[in-house]
C-alpha cells in the first residue's frame, strides 16, 4: 500500500479471479413478471430469491472503477425502530484518503417486508436507495454493511443495490451466510478465503489485531481483491470501514432525532 492508502493492487483482480466467475450453473432467464429492476416488494419469498438468482448472473466482479484510487467512497446502513415497524437509512461519503466528510443524505420508510435472513435487501434497499438519491455527489464506491456475493443465491444486499445503481459495491458483514465461519491469521491484515459450494465468494478479514474478523466480499463492479484493499485502508482504527461506522451513527442519529419529534 502506498502514498494515501487507497492506490491500487498492481495486479488488480488478481487474488479474487476464483470469485469473478459467476454461480455454477445455468444462467437464470428473466421473469418479466418479477420487480428485478427495483425494490418493489416480491409477492413471495420464493420469488425474492428468484430475483437475487437472476440478479447475481449480473454481478461483475471485477474492477470497473470510475476512479482509481478513489477519491468518494460511502457508507450505507440502516437502524430499526424500537418496536420494528419503522427503518432508518444514512449513506455517508467521506474523502479520500483523509476520511473527512462530504455529504450524508438519511432517509425513513415504514419497514414493508418480513424479516428473513438473506432477504435483507427488500427490508433495507428501498430506504437506503431513498437516501442515496438524496446525495449531492456521486460516490466512487459504496461500502454496506451486508454481503455482496458470501450469499446462498450470490446476491446479497451489496451486489442488489450496486447492479441496481450501476456503482461498485462491497459487502461486509459480521458473520458469513450460507457457508460455515473461517478464520484469518491474528494480525491485521490476515485473510481466509469463503467458500460457498466450489466457489470463492469473498474473505474473512483481519482488520484489526486481537479482534474479531468481518466477511468482505465484492457487491458489483469490483475484484475480492481490490474489496479486501479499500476496506483495510478505511478500517485503520476500528473493526469496520470508517464510512460504515459514519452511516451506522447516523442512521442511528436520524432515529433519535425522529423520536424527539
Amino acid at each position: 500500500m502506498t502514498g494515501n492508502g487507497l492506490e491500487q493492487p498492481s495486479s488488480p483482480g488478481e487474488g479474487g479471479r476464483e470469485g469473478a466467475e459467476p454461480p455454477p450453473g445455468p444462467t437464470p432467464r428473466e421473469d418479466t413478471a418479477l420487480p428485478v429492476r427495483t425494490f418493489a416488494s416480491p409477492p413471495s419469498l420464493d420469488a425474492a430469491r428468484r430475483i437475487q438468482r437472476v440478479l447475481a448472473a449480473r454481478v461483475i466482479r471485477e474492477d470497473r472503477l470510475p476512479r482509481s484510487p478513489p477519491q468518494l467512497i460511502a457508507g450505507a446502513d440502516a437502524a430499526y425502530s424500537r418496536d420494528g415497524t419503522q427503518v432508518y437509512g444514512a449513506v455517508a461519503v467521506l474523502h479520500c484518503p483523509d476520511l473527512c466528510p462530504v455529504d450524508v443524505q438519511c432517509a425513513e420508510r415504514p419497514v414493508e417486508f418480513p424479516y428473513v435472513p438473506g432477504l435483507f435487501a427488500f427490508r433495507e434497499g428501498p430506504v437506503l436507495l431513498d437516501a442515496w438519491k438524496q446525495l449531492a455527489t456521486r460516490p466512487d464506491i459504496v461500502i454496506l454493511h451486508g454481503h455482496g456475493t458470501i450469499h446462498p443465491e450470490g446476491c446479497g444486499l451489496a451486489s442488489h443495490l450496486g447492479i441496481l445503481l450501476d456503482v461498485p459495491a462491497i459487502g461486509v458483514a459480521e458473520r458469513p451466510l450460507g457457508t460455515v465461519a473461517v478464520t484469518p491469521g491474528s494480525a491485521r491484515g490476515d485473510t481466509t478465503p469463503v467458500h460457498i459450494g466450489d466457489r470463492v465468494a469473498g474473505c474473512a478479514v483481519r482488520t484489526r489485531a486481537g479482534v474479531r474478523e468481518v466477511y468482505v466480499s465484492p457487491g458489483h463492479r469490483i475484484s475480492l481483491e481490490t474489496a479486501v484493499h479499500i476496506v483495510l485502508a478505511t478500517a485503520s482504527r476500528y473493526r469496520m470501514p470508517e464510512p460504515l461506522r459514519a452511516a451506522h451513527r447516523h442512521a442511528v442519529e436520524c432515529r433519535a432525532k425522529t423520536r424527539k419529534e
